[in-house]
C-alpha cells in the first residue's frame, strides 16, 4: 500500500476525470485508491474506502467464491472482463445491491502487484433490456400478424409467431421474402404509392386491405394497417 501511495498525487490526476469508478486492490484484496466516480457510485466519501477489504463492495452471498476469483486472476495476471455472462453487483454503504459491468487490468508498481477494476454502474441498462425484452413479448405473443420489413430493401427482417403459424413460413424463410411475395394481388408500383407516404412523412400511418397467400398456396383476405419505425439508420 506504501508503494502506491508513492504515486496517489499521479493517480489521482489521471482517474478524476474518468466518470467510471475506478477502484486498485493490493495482493491481499486491500483497496489502495479509489477515484471520486467509484466513491459516488458506492456512497463512500473521498479516502474512505482506503484499506478495506474489496468484499466491502460486494454482496454477501458472493465473498467466498469472489475471493478465489480473484486470487485466481492476479495469478494469471491477464486484462479480462469479470463475470463474462453472468450477472455481477455491487453493494453501497446503505446496503443497497446494484448490477455492475467489472473489467480487470493487472500491473506493477515498484515490484508490487495490483489489480485496476473499472466499474460501470448498469443499472439503467439492465432496465431497458426488461423494457425490451417486455415488448418483444408482446410483439412475438400477439394473435394479430406482425410483420417487419426494410423499407429500402423491402426483405421482412422479423415476424411474429402468429404469422408464421398461419402463413406456414418459419422466420428464415420469411427473411428471403417480401411484402409483394405474399401479395398476389398487389404490384411493385402499387405497393410503392402506398408506403410513400410513411417515408416522406406525410402520414404516420396507412390502412388498406388486399389479400395474403400462404405457402400452401391458399389465399386470405386481410386489413393491413403500416406504419414507419426507425432503429438506428
Amino acid at each position: 500500500m506504501q508503494a502506491f501511495q508513492k504515486n496517489s498525487e499521479i493517480f489521482n490526476l489521471l482517474s478524476e476525470g474518468v466518470s467510471e469508478g475506478i477502484i486498485v486492490v493490493n495482493t491481499q484484496q486491500l483497496i489502495v485508491a479509489t477515484n471520486s466516480s467509484a466513491g459516488r457510485m458506492f456512497g463512500y466519501s473521498k479516502g474512505e474506502l482506503v484499506g478495506k477489504p474489496l468484499d466491502t463492495l460486494i454482496p454477501r452471498r458472493y465473498h467466498g467464491h469472489h475471493g478465489h476469483h480473484v486470487e485466481d486472476f492476479i495469478d494469471k495476471s491477464e486484462r479480462r472482463q469479470m463475470g463474462r455472462g453472468r450477472d455481477l453487483h455491487g453493494v453501497r454503504k446503505n446496503g443497497e445491491e446494484f448490477p455492475v459491468e467489472v473489467g480487470l487490468n493487472p500491473f506493477k508498481l515498484y515490484d508490487e502487484t495490483y489489480v485496476m477494476a473499472l466499474v460501470i454502474d448498469i443499472t439503467e441498462r439492465k432496465v431497458k433490456a426488461k423494457e425490451l425484452s417486455h415488448w418483444a413479448r408482446i410483439f412475438d405473443e400477439s394473435l394479430n400478424e406482425i410483420y417487419v420489413f426494410d423499407a429500402i430493401s423491402k426483405y421482412f427482417v422479423n415476424v411474429n409467431k402468429e404469422a408464421q403459424r398461419n402463413m406456414g413460413y418459419n422466420l428464415e424463410e420469411f427473411k428471403t421474402l417480401k411484402p409483394l411475395d405474399i401479395k398476389p394481388h398487389m404490384d411493385s408500383p402499387q405497393f410503392q404509392l402506398l408506403i410513400e407516404p410513411l417515408l416522406n412523412g406525410s402520414r404516420d400511418k396507412v390502412k388498406f386491405e388486399t389479400d395474403h397467400q400462404r405457402k400452401d398456396g391458399s389465399i386470405y383476405p386481410v386489413e393491413v394497417h403500416l406504419q414507419l419505425s426507425t432503429f438506428g439508420e
